[in-house]
């Protein structure tokens, strides 16, 4: 039996998931295939920040990838309250800001002028009978810039994107995943696009079958800890004196209610197989300076390991500053960079769609025959937790 379709997807996480959902819902006939699980890889281990672009600019200087992300989070909100390009209006917003900690003296004047001058409104300091009792009882002493960043529990959007069109999502093997197009000759289907967004596995597919000609990546290993019984819930960036934050926390429940902070930022940005060690005291050193009146001696502690590669950046930036799509005859390899650009990524997507006439056939097909696939735990809900 033949399978004629109009776009094949393989890698169901953020990229592949918002094209998808996007194809789909303009009459695109579209199969998304996936080796492991609905969201996993690189889409759970995200803290869930829809970044504004403000902690990018806190060099001084505005560079693309700040103005790049200052028109997403709106475009978000359009989806999440039902009225944008997707409906992900059941998707749960974990926290409505994130902020900016700075402590006394670090910054100056440097956050007002960007407030001002570069991001918008929904950017301001926080007068101090603004902030959180949380926040006053932990001995803060500094300086709050609200960032109108929205948060969001990330296995909820994956699911507010997955759930409306699960049938045409199916699992794959891993030796079926590292033949793609074997796989689909093998299965007789046939597309007129075929779709990578497995960030991890996007390159090492193209090498092995001559697509890689003019193809660079970058790889940015990261250990993101995590911190078990946290205080009290808290989404901020602990901002230093540096262009990158000391460490971006956000807070999440695992399955039994129990509060956790999941720490990126400065503190993660380590060998993928670095000793934990140096996670939990970088971050223990953090705390001190802007939380020390918390005691966080009996906390436990995890770490989750992610080798993120990202599409090479044409900027002098440390990192892209757009999603990245590299095109070899019918097949696109596509990095959306950051979760926040997936609707960008989706839009350079459909804009190949239209250069090459591929337009809804309307149709659905049936990949039944493919077995179904799960969704993705969360990495604290299986963690290895230490003194």
């Amino acid at each position: 039996m033949k399978y004629p379709t109009d776009i094949v997807i393989f890698g169901a996480g953020i990229a592949g998931l918002w094209a998808f959902n996007r194809l789909k819902s303009m009459g695109y006939d579209v199969i998304l295939l996936e080796v492991a699980a609905i969201g996993g890889g690189q889409t759970i281990a995200s803290q869930g920040i829809i970044h504004s672009g403000l902690k990018f600019s806190i060099a001084g200087k505005v560079n693309n990838l700040a103005k790049s992300i200052s028109k997403m989070p709106e475009r978000w909100r359009a989806c999440l309250n039902g009225a944008g390009e997707l409906n992900l209006s059941t998707a749960k917003i974990n926290a409505t800001s994130q902020q900016m900690l700075i402590p006394k003296g670090f910054m100056g004047d440097l956050t007002n002028i960007i407030t001002r001058k570069t991001l918008g409104d929904s950017v301001r300091n926080m007068p101090k009978n603004e902030w959180s009792e949380d926040i006053k009882n932990s001995g803060f002493n500094g300086s709050i810039v609200n960032m109108g960043e929205l948060v969001l529990d990330v296995p909820s959007l994956i699911r507010s994107l997955a759930d409306p069109y699960k049938n045409c999502i199916r699992k794959i093997t891993q030796e079926q995943a590292s033949e793609p197009f074997k796989f689909l000759k093998d299965n007789n289907i046939t597309a007129k696009r075929i779709i990578f967004t497995g960030a991890a596995s996007n390159h090492k597919i193209a090498a092995k079958n001559n697509h890689d000609s003019g193809l660079k990546t970058q790889a940015r290993p990261l250990l993101q800890g995590m911190m078990r019984n946290a205080p009290f819930p808290l989404y901020a960036h602990l901002i230093g004196k540096t262009d990158k934050p000391v460490a971006s926390i956000t807070t999440h429940k695992m399955s039994d209610g129990t509060l956790i902070w999941y720490l990126g930022g400065g503190v993660a940005e380590r060998k993928a197989d670095s000793d934990p060690t140096q996670v939990y005291s970088a971050t223990q050193k953090a705390f001190k300076l802007y939380m020390p009146a918390i005691d966080f001696s009996d906390n436990k502690w995890a770490v989750l390991s992610i080798f993120r590669i990202e599409g090479k950046s044409n900027t002098d930036s440390w990192m892209p500053d757009t999603p990245t799509i590299h095109r070899a005859g019918d097949a696109l390899y596509c990095w959306p960079t950051k979760l926040t650009f997936a609707p960008m990524l989706s839009d350079m997507i459909l804009e190949d769609l239209k250069k090459h006439g591929i337009t809804p056939s309307n149709k659905i097909s049936n990949f039944s025959f493919l077995p179904d696939v799960e969704y993705a735990k969360t990495p604290w809900d299986t963690a290895k937790w230490t003194k």
